[in-house]
């Protein structure tokens, strides 16, 4: 920050009272007032000496130079009075304009200090704020840290003892020619199945919110996308220029996510589109249709519900939190048995569009 001080003597540096250069500005008054208007008898120009006395009385006295102003137009009246017998209409009025200046000028002077005085107190109080909220972040940053920690040891400590678990079913289906009894170990190795899923859900969610939000072009995005697509025999189209939104470093997530609910959904999907539609205000919308059979009226909202569907239930779920951490809202809006439409609305601030070469 730049200072406001400003070096060198007195009279470049008027942020605080000097008493011997006010006293000296007094001399000189009472010089000129004395000397070139009482014994020369020169009545003008001199008098503009006053105001500059009066100015920086008002600077460093505020309102109490009305009494600097009070004592040199008294003593200007009373010099032209001694001179000319009369009280001279002209004198009379510059020992007004004396008052006048030195009242403008000491009451916008404090006015100035104390709204000085308000920042600087203001200034203080953020700064101890600011230091509050950096101690509660580092606390919560480290508390988070521990969480963590004890998560990742948690699922690792759960992993091992499901895959223990898992070897023991794998062995009783083995030993076992009871089908009731390998009814029911069916039924324990499908629960043992989702335990690890859920597992692998935490460590995903756990992730979200971890990194700040960054810039991604999501053309590059969709693009990784294509091999596993083309893989499994559908087609994709990318139609979404230089776009980029502002997301959870997780966005990649996001489009996997609506690309293998497609798939694993939408029955017969051989075509998977992504573009650009038109939206309301300055956000902008980004769309991904299939050919598949939709979503059910009564399911557009529920299908991002943690739980519901016919899998995990987590993809979508998880997108729908990855988007909100950046104010970005996904939602269903496709027709049932034409095929389903994601739309992405993403807010005014939150993307760009990048230069391309020509």
């Amino acid at each position: 920050m730049q200072e406001c001080d400003i070096p060198g003597p007195w009279w470049t540096n008027l942020n605080e009272p000097i008493p011997s250069a006010f006293a000296l500005l007094i001399v000189t008054g009472l010089f000129l007032e004395l000397v070139v208007h009482y014994v020369l008898q020169i009545s003008v120009v001199y008098t503009h000496f006053y105001y500059l006395i009066i100015a920086i009385a008002g600077l460093w006295y505020g309102r109490k130079a009305l009494w600097i102003a009070l004592f040199f137009g008294g003593l200007h009246v009373a010099v032209t009075y001694a001179l000319s017998g009369a009280f001279s209409p002209d004198s009379l009025l510059r020992a007004v304009m004396f008052c006048i200046v030195a009242l403008v000028i000491g009451t916008i002077v404090e006015q100035m200090k104390c709204f000085n005085a308000r920042i600087i107190v203001q200034n203080q109080e953020l700064k101890d704020l600011n230091d509050t909220i950096r101690r509660e972040q580092a606390a919560l940053e480290t508390a988070n840290k521990k969480l963590n920690l004890l998560s990742s040891i948690t699922r690792h400590d759960i992993r091992n003892q499901l895959l223990a678990l898992l070897g023991f079913i794998e062995l009783s289906k083995r030993k076992i020619t009871d089908p009731e009894i390998l009814h029911f170990i069916d039924r324990e190795e499908q629960a043992a199945a989702m335990i690890t899923r859920q597992i692998d859900f935490t460590k995903l969610y756990e992730n979200i919110g971890a990194l700040a939000p960054q810039w991604q072009r999501v053309a590059t995005i969709l693009e990784g996308l294509r091999p596993s697509l083309s893989a499994q025999g559908i087609e994709m189209s990318i139609a979404v220029g230089s776009l980029e939104i502002f997301a959870d470093p997780m966005l990649e997530k996001v489009f996997a996510n609506i690309a293998d609910n497609s798939r694993r959904h939408g029955d017969h999907v051989s075509h998977i589109a992504f573009s650009l539609a038109p939206a309301e205000g300055e956000a902008v919308v980004i769309a991904c249709e299939d050919n598949g059979v939709g979503v059910p009226a009564e399911e557009k909202e529920r299908i991002f519900e943690k739980g519901f569907g016919k899998h995990t239930g987590l993809g979508l779920f998880l997108s729908r939190e990855i988007l909100a951490i950046t104010g970005i809202i996904i939602r269903e809006n496709g027709t049932h048995g034409k095929g389903a439409r994601f739309e992405i609305t993403v807010p005014p601030g939150k993307f760009r569009y990048a230069e391309t070469s020509s």
